[in-house]
């Protein structure tokens, strides 16, 4: 089964940058799930494997037992190399005292590597945003005009990081950080903006809409 092990680490590879966690999400698994098999805690069963020569167009054949070409036709895949485009929306995220201005607009399209956004953020394009920063409460992190990379899958408070989100019909983005006994603080990295302290239950007053994984700045 080494050898099984191996191909599937070639396959991760190939089409998720090496990206474990990420491939595991693409082929609806936990994100665990391809690390234990590098690591031989599971084998991947057959219908799983047969997901995968189809989902990637790999030789069944080689996947299972090694023989013959890696890919189905004779040209070399290239995944991740293709460049993607993320929406800019013209949004403005208050990082100030909490005025916001938004206008569904999509201003324009940028572009990324697939590959780079694998290998260094873990992630693929979808559900990807981009986002303008206003004000100074999250100096020195975030700057006025920061550009954001926001992953709107991300909305669910499971780690510390910053975070977009609406509070009482306000769109900020703010530090997330869990207290004890349930509670979540809202921080501005700017010390002369004082900390707000939530229950965790705070009904639709507070949302999370995505969170910040990346940022661009123009010096």
């Amino acid at each position: 089964m080494e050898g099984l092990v191996f191909r599937f680490q070639k396959v991760i590879e190939e089409v998720a940058a090496g990206n474990r966690s990420l491939f595991s999400r693409e082929t609806g698994k936990a994100p665990s799930f391809a690390t234990d098999v590098c690591k031989g805690r599971i084998l991947p069963t057959i219908p799983y494997l047969i997901q995968l020569s189809e989902k990637y167009s790999i030789s069944l054949d080689w996947l299972l037992r090694g023989i013959g070409k890696m890919y189905l036709d004779s040209t070399k895949k290239d995944f991740g190399t293709e460049v993607v485009h993320i929406p800019r929306y013209d949004v403005k995220v208050s990082a100030g005292g909490g005025s916001w201005t938004v206008d569904q607009t999509i201003v324009e399209q940028m572009p990324f590597q697939d590959r780079w956004l694998r290998q260094q953020l873990g992630r693929s394009a979808d559900q990807m945003i981009l986002v303008s920063v206003e004000g100074d409460s999250m100096e020195p992190t975030l700057e006025e005009n920061d550009l954001l990379l926001i992953d709107r899958q991300q909305t669910v408070f499971a780690r510390e990081g910053i975070y977009v989100i609406r509070l009482d019909d306000m769109l900020m983005v703010k530090r997330l950080q869990r207290q004890p006994k349930g509670l979540i603080q809202i921080i501005s990295d700017n010390l002369n903006y004082p900390p707000i302290t939530l229950s965790g239950d705070c009904g639709e007053s507070f949302d999370i809409l995505g969170k910040a994984i990346w940022f661009g700045r123009v010096f």
